[in-house]
């Protein structure tokens, strides 16, 4: 029994060095975000809170804060709740659910630049094709900026990431709804349940697992969201459509500010902390069973 614990434990090694890299690598950050480091040139002088202060006292950052909740809001709950509707319908589906659910998915095989080229390019407002076929069909597109306007830019860029993540959610959601016991669901139809009382009386509290699975890896895409914005309007119309992470690039690598570039990064890992740790305890807790 010893010997066979040790070569579990050799093969652990490996992992566990990688981990105490990365958690290495969240402490240095820390450190350098106590230090007075601007430019190329370490500079250790101790400065405290002193970046944390600055950080808090720009506008630009609670701007910039407020879209990374309004990504959370507007993006997490439609991917979820549409993705879980869609896979209880190809559920019932029968011969073309796997064709379908491939089409879905295939979305998320293209990285967020490809993405955001893609819809940067059908959002134009000239040559664009979304205004291109409202034109066609006799629409006045002379006000409709799409991500030029910053009214509209953020919630564009939310659909973009919509697009690319539903299929994520359908597939989760499609192999949760597949392990509940068929006769369960069947039970509930002999009782008169309609479609949507089995839907979500029935399915959706039995697939708690996949919701948490879902809810939580979108929650954390929201909150590293950066290249999408990078791609799509490089955080304009002005700071319309800035996030954390894109703040904390131009800090870093524009102005260089280590300093400040290291302090907007320890907030981002506070924030996604809070964010997507009590909720998970919480969804454990009330619906996987161990």
């Amino acid at each position: 029994m010893r010997y066979y614990r040790t070569q579990g434990l050799l093969f652990l090694v490996p992992i566990l060095v990688i981990v105490g890299i990365f958690y290495g690598m969240i402490v240095w950050d820390f450190v350098v975000a106590l230090t007075g480091w601007q430019g190329l040139q370490a500079t250790w002088k101790f400065v405290g809170l002193y970046h944390f202060s600055r950080l808090f006292g720009l506008q630009r950052f609670w701007v910039n804060l407020g879209n990374n909740l309004r990504w959370l809001l507007f993006f997490i709950a439609p991917t979820v709740f549409v993705g879980f509707l869609l896979a209880y319908l190809l559920n019932n589906l029968g011969r073309g659910e796997k064709i379908l659910w491939q089409i879905f998915l295939f979305p998320m095989s293209l990285s967020f630049i490809i993405t955001g080229v893609l819809w940067a390019w059908m959002y134009d407002p000239s040559s664009g094709l979304i205004n291109s076929l409202l034109r066609f069909i006799g629409v006045n597109t002379s006000r409709l900026g799409w991500i030029a306007l910053p009214q509209t830019a953020i919630y564009c860029m939310i659909l973009a990431a919509f697009w690319q993540y539903l299929g994520f959610s359908l597939v989760i959601y499609l192999g949760a709804i597949k392990g509940i016991p068929y006769e369960m669901v069947e039970a509930a139809k002999m009782d008169g349940a309609s479609h949507l009382t089995v839907a979500f009386r029935v399915i959706f509290p039995n697939v708690g697992h996949a919701t948490l699975i879902c809810t939580t890896m979108l929650a954390i895409t929201t909150v590293k969201v950066f290249d999408l914005v990078w791609v799509m309007t490089r955080g304009g119309p002005g700071v319309s459509t800035e996030v954390l992470p894109y703040l904390m690039y131009r800090l870093t690598f524009d102005s260089r500010d280590i300093g400040m570039g290291a302090a907007t990064s320890i907030v981002i890992l506070g924030f996604s902390a809070v964010m997507v740790i009590p909720y998970s305890l919480w969804a454990l807790k009330k619906w996987v069973r161990v």
